[in-house]
């Protein structure tokens, strides 16, 4: 009787605990772990992997040799100094993520549209991406009862996926138990549609460099863009740049790429307006002016601004040409990179979160205009 009531007793303390622990791991939203081979990494509310856009970014430190100890074959470096994210095979391939430009370039300098993303100081990097950039990295996710695990794997790994959740299930509890402890609420999306394993795949929406022609409801459309962690190309006629310091600094300061719109009908005119715009941006905030538009202009003109230096913007898609950004979106393609303008006067800023809420929806990868992308 008494080892009866030992048994009893026992399977009540138990089913006590897992009453305790289950309104505990179940009051978040989705959480995403990180294992790298056969090790589970810590994770915490700074560095856990999130979807941005469509896309899945992940910690640079989860291919960083000198953090988690595991060599990859892919190994990523950040540089205090230049504020970079080089991350490399040691050979002849890498990728150099510049955090401040908010550019990406190959280890010749060949521009790349991929871009890091940078939350509560920690850069993350668009870990599909840099998986088929490479071909020897992979990552895949899987759901288990702490969370989805973000795996990174390579050739030395041991386990499948769904052995390495077995094997690795106190590591994952404890490893959940303290994301929560850091104060983690789960604001992670998670990137699987239902229950299984499931390797990474590219976004599949389309890619687009997003511009706004200056209007009166720019600031707003500053916001906008700044609320998704983005930073677009600001388009000013020279005439409308006076009277403008102030929001022209905020656009600078916040990393937006500034350009300028030339009436001209001939190069001449065109770099001589480019030349006035230049300066008035240059007295405005100190920026040195390097995109333009020329819709004027046929492609001999256009030549004639590159060899003064100039990069040209030439918008493939126009939201005046469409009666919703929604309507915007759908009509972009996904074979090519397209150049998507938008007017920020009346109405623009209503226009332009239809268009964003749309590309969100559509997984579109938006890149920054600068004029190294452009060029």
């Amino acid at each position: 009787m008494r080892h009866w009531k030992k048994g009893l007793l026992a399977a009540v303390a138990a089913a006590l605990m897992l009453g305790l622990l289950a309104p505990a791991f179940g009051a978040v939203g989705n959480v995403n772990l990180m294992a790298v081979n056969d090790t589970v990494l810590a994770t915490t509310a700074d560095n856990m992997p999130r979807t941005m856009g469509g896309a899945l970014y992940v910690p640079y430190t989860m291919l960083s040799q000198l953090s988690t100890g595991i060599n990859l074959g892919v190994n990523a470096m950040y540089s205090t100094t230049r504020r970079t994210v080089l991350v490399t095979d040691g050979g002849q391939r890498g990728v150099i993520f510049d955090t401040q430009a908010n550019t990406a370039q190959d280890l010749n300098g060949k521009p790349l549209s991929v871009r890091a993303m940078v939350r509560n100081t920690t850069v993350f990097v668009p870990i599909d991406w840099l998986c088929e950039y490479f071909g020897t990295i992979t990552c895949t996710r899987t759901q288990s009862p702490y969370g989805t695990v973000i795996r990174v794997t390579n050739a030395a790994a041991i386990l499948s996926d769904q052995d390495f959740i077995d094997a690795a299930s106190m590591n994952l509890s404890s490893a959940l138990r303290r994301y929560l402890d850091s104060g983690g609420l789960g604001e992670g999306v998670d990137p699987i549609p239902s229950g299984g394993t499931q390797a990474s795949d590219p976004p599949s929406g389309a890619e687009l460099y997003l511009a706004c022609r200056w209007g009166g409801e720019a600031r707003e459309c500053a916001q906008l863009v700044e609320g998704r962690e983005q930073r677009v190309l600001f388009l000013f006629a020279p005439e409308e740049i006076a009277g403008q310091d102030d929001l022209i600094r905020c656009l600078a300061g916040a990393g937006h790429t500034l350009g300028l719109v030339l009436d001209g009908e001939d190069p001449e005119t065109c770099l001589g307006q480019a030349g006035e715009g230049r300066r008035l941006l240059a007295a405005a905030a100190r920026y040195n002016a390097l995109v333009v538009s020329a819709p004027s202009l046929d492609e001999e003109g256009q030549k004639a601004l590159a060899e003064e230096g100039y990069v040209v913007w030439s918008a493939t898609a126009r939201g005046e040409e469409h009666s919703t950004g929604a309507g915007l979106v759908r009509g972009l393609s996904t074979r090519r990179v397209n150049y998507v303008e938008v007017e920020c006067g009346a109405g623009g800023a209503a226009f332009l979160r239809s268009a964003l809420n749309a590309m969100e929806d559509e997984n579109c990868q938006v890149y920054q205009a600068t004029a190294p992308a452009l060029s």
